[in-house]
Parts: C-alpha cells; sequence; structure tokens
C-alpha cells in the first residue's frame, strides 16, 4: 500500500476476529512473521527519529532476517544443503508485498528503493504475534 492510501484508511482498525485470523494467516509462514517483527522492532527502535529514519528498507530486511533455505553447496554444483542464511532478497520483496496487500504495512518510494513502515493494523498483528509467543507454554525436556 502507498502512502496516499494508507493516510486515507489511517484510522481503519481491524475487528478482535480479524487480528486473530491474520495473525493466524502470518504466523503459517515463518519468513513473513520475521519480517513482520523484524519490521515492528525498527518501528519500536526508531519511533524518536525523523520520519524516513523510521522505515526500513527491503535491503536491511535481508540482512536482519534469518531464516532456514536451501543453499548450492558448490557455486556450479547441483547439490543443495539446508542451511541457516540470510533470506534471498526477492523473496523479501514478495513478502512486502503480501503484508501489503494485507494492509499491515506501507511503503515510500525513494527510487531505487522503497522505505516500508508499520500501519496501525501490522502493529496489532505484531502485538498478537508476541502475546501468542510468550503465552506458548515452554516444552519440558524428559531425562
Amino acid at each position: 500500500m502507498e502512502i496516499q492510501l494508507h493516510d486515507k484508511y489511517i484510522n481503519v482498525e481491524f475487528s478482535s476476529e480479524q487480528v486473530s485470523m491474520f495473525t493466524d494467516i502470518v504466523e503459517e509462514d515463518l519468513a513473513m512473521k520475521r519480517i513482520l517483527l523484524t519490521i515492528a522492532q525498527h518501528a519500536d527502535a526508531h519511533k524518536n527519529e525523523s520520519d524516513l529514519n523510521s522505515g526500513i528498507s527491503i535491503k536491511q530486511l535481508s540482512e536482519k532476517v534469518i531464516i532456514k533455505r536451501k543453499v548450492q553447496k558448490d557455486g556450479k554444483s547441483k547439490k543443495y544443503t539446508i542451511s541457516e542464511t540470510n533470506i534471498d532478497r526477492k523473496h523479501v520483496e514478495r513478502i512486502v508485498d503480501s503484508l501489503s496487500n494485507m494492509t499491515l504495512c506501507y511503503f515510500k518510494s525513494f527510487h531505487p528503493t522503497k522505505v516500508i513502515f508499520l500501519t496501525p493494523r501490522g502493529r496489532s498483528i505484531a502485538t498478537e504475534l508476541i502475546r501468542r509467543q510468550i503465552a506458548k507454554p515452554i516444552p519440558s525436556s524428559k531425562e
């Protein structure tokens, strides 16, 4: 969602059922969950700074978010291994587009990049995700 559309619907909030539904959707996709929480964390850390500094770029997201994914063993080898590494920039772009379509974030275009910001609806989803993480019981190890 671009800034103009965000400004038009800034006061629209989700109902409790919608918050629950969107939280379930985001929780299903680990990469989406990590990106949304990273955007929220960045916004919290930079909330007292200027408007532009409180946003985060695609490049910054791809540097901060680490996931398990298939990586080629050697440069030209056809063998892949699963390892924890930074998320691919194109994957971040697709996820940000999905979050934007869900109205959980918006962006300002500064050629050649976009700066991504969290909407109030995105903030409520991130808060619910964190609440659910805290509420989950920690599995006990059997000895």
